[in-house]
């Protein structure tokens, strides 16, 4: 239920996938955070070819640091509001210790 909300609230939008940033990028967020300033200074690209949906996306390196946002502030969530609360953060808590 609800899934065609979200979906239409994620479409077109560069952001890091809810098993990424939960299960791989939370376990080290400056060395993640490192990647992301050396990607976005390093190259002044234009779009980006995600592995997953419709490609390419257009986008900059502040559009790129601003899907890490997350790093810096773990609040801030890309997802319509509780998405990540109500599906994978319980599981992630009980898996990662």
């Amino acid at each position: 239920e609800g899934w065609h909300n979200n979906f239409k609230a994620l479409a077109g939008r560069l952001i890091v996938p809810p098993v990424v940033r939960t299960l791989l990028y939370a376990q080290n967020p400056p060395r993640v955070r490192a990647w992301v300033d050396a990607v976005s200074s390093r190259w002044d690209f234009t779009s980006i070819v995600p592995a997953h949906w419709e490609a390419p996306i257009a986008s900059s390196p502040e559009d790129f640091r601003r899907a890490f946002r997350f790093l810096e502030d773990p609040s801030l969530d890309a997802f319509p509001e509780n998405d990540l609360a109500r599906g994978l953060a319980p599981i992630a808590k009980l898996v990662i210790k």
